[in-house]
């Protein structure tokens, strides 16, 4: 499974062998089952080819079963340059080791259609913007901070459904966090577009199939609702006539969403279709940028209507994002790896622990302003992290007041500081009247003070 040799360090010599300063190198053809952890300490993992050169850092740190919580306490105390672990490399518990290496290839729902995915990440890209940013310029980066990336990579990489499982779980987990910024769109409403990335598809049957393939729990909950089989203009041969059509279509399922509290994710799948109808294709997902304001997971679910529909319905600019989302999605995962995550998930379960507003801000990350957590081995997802002032600002709800921290203290500040200038300035000049009077009453010119400078 790996090509990794193992050994055990206790909790005092862990920072040596973290920094390769133990004199005993790692015991060569020794595999993780055959290591017994004695004590608190860690399972350190170097790859083979490291073993006859001076310098050996480990690539994998495999948590004690217990007392995990008091091993980082006794680091971030005793040796806080050791804290958090992952900045050495990939850092997993031992369940979660033993649980992926078990359970590797078992599932079949969600990764048997790879290739359907990226679309699903863009759809949320463009509703994590607000509609605000187009499909050709948006940056594609911000595909590894949506919680569908996630999914994917959990689904391609394992290849295991209870995996992928347990990878939305500890998502929806952290969704709740205050101490992050609260996404527009919640993970609840994605998970009826997950869990149909690989319903099966007629290619000759058109994109109206996806309403089948939708049932939900309540039909007559949808019975007085408008219906695509009424706005016969979206199947025109007219671009005007399915143009206009849309904009009914749409103005009417707004007007009953609005008066509804409940999500509603047939609406938001009709509509999303009625825009990929009006351009036969992607080239159309611009109708939606004024709809999406309280609905934003219709993007997503456009997304998944080009999924489904494949690359013969993508114009340019949704295909070239599309393959370069699918780039980053390929590669198979190895405990080889180095993680490019800030922390683990074991390392953040113990920050959410502590109970404290600035565990966070003050790890050493990636991003000033954006935590990167491996959420299970091998999927890193992005989360950006509130100030501490907007933290303390947050309602019951955990809406944010979005106010900058200490703004009107600022701005008095700076009022207090142009108004003393403009004295300190008016008093120099009475100053050089009354001592530089000329004979010919006429003052010399003073130089005013810089108070540009004054301002800094």
């Amino acid at each position: 499974m790996t090509e990794l040799n193992f050994e055990f360090s206790s909790r005092d010599d862990l920072p040596d062998a973290l920094f390769s300063m133990l004199n005993s190198p790692c015991t060569p053809k020794l595999s993780i089952e055959a290591v017994e952890s004695i004590g608190l300490g860690a399972i350190l993992g170097y790859p083979k080819q490291s073993s006859g050169h001076g310098y050996s850092s480990p690539y994998l740190i495999i948590l004690p079963p217990v007392k995990t919580f008091e091993l980082f306490a006794w680091l971030k105390t005793y040796a806080p340059e050791t804290f958090p672990l992952s900045q050495f490399g990939r850092v997993v518990s031992r369940a979660d080791f033993d649980y992926v290496k078990k359970t590797a290839d078992q599932g079949r729902f969600f990764w048997s259609r790879p290739d359907r995915w990226p679309s699903v990440i863009l759809g949320e890209m463009l509703a994590q913007s607000d509609g605000d940013i187009s499909v050709a310029s948006i940056p594609l980066s911000r595909a590894t901070a949506t919680y569908s990336f996630s999914v994917a990579r959990a689904s391609i990489a394992h290849k295991d459904d209870f995996v992928t499982q347990e990878c939305i779980n500890r998502l929806e987990w952290l969704s709740s966090d205050r101490r992050f910024v609260d996404r527009l769109i919640h993970i609840k409403s994605l998970q009826p577009i997950w869990s149909r990335v690989s319903i099966p598809w007629d290619d000759n049957a058109g994109a109206e199939q996806l309403l089948q393939a939708y049932q939900p729990d309540n039909k007559d909950l949808f019975g007085t609702g408008p219906s695509l089989t009424d706005y016969m203009g979206l199947l025109s041969d007219s671009a005007e006539k399915r143009v206009v059509a849309f904009r009914r279509f749409s103005k009417d399922w707004s007007i009953r969403l609005v008066g509804s509290r409940d999500h509603n994710d047939h609406a938001e799948l009709e509509i999303a279709l009625a825009a990929f109808l009006v351009g036969r294709g992607t080239s159309h997902v611009f109708l939606l940028k004024d709809i999406v304001k309280r609905n934003p997971s219709i993007y997503v679910w456009f997304g998944l209507i080009a999924a489904l529909c494949g690359p013969t319905s993508w114009d340019p600019a949704w295909a070239r994002a599309v393959k370069n989302i699918e780039k980053s999605l390929k590669s198979s995962f190895s405990w080889e790896e180095i993680s490019s995550c800030d922390i683990s998930w074991a390392e953040y379960q113990w920050l959410d622990s502590l109970d404290n507003e600035r565990a966070f801000q003050e790890l050493p990350k990636l991003l000033p302003k954006v935590l990167s957590m491996e959420i299970i081995p091998g999927v890193v997802c992005q989360f950006r992290l509130k100030s501490a002032g907007t933290i303390r600002d947050a309602d019951l709800n955990g809406a944010v007041v979005e106010v900058p921290v200490s703004t009107v203290e600022t701005e008095m500040l700076y009022k207090f500081v142009s108004e003393f200038m403009k004295v300190a300035d008016k008093s120099k000049l009475n100053l050089g009247s009354t001592v530089f009077q000329s004979a010919e009453d006429t003052p010399p010119k003073t130089k005013r003070s810089n108070s540009k400078g004054g301002r800094k």
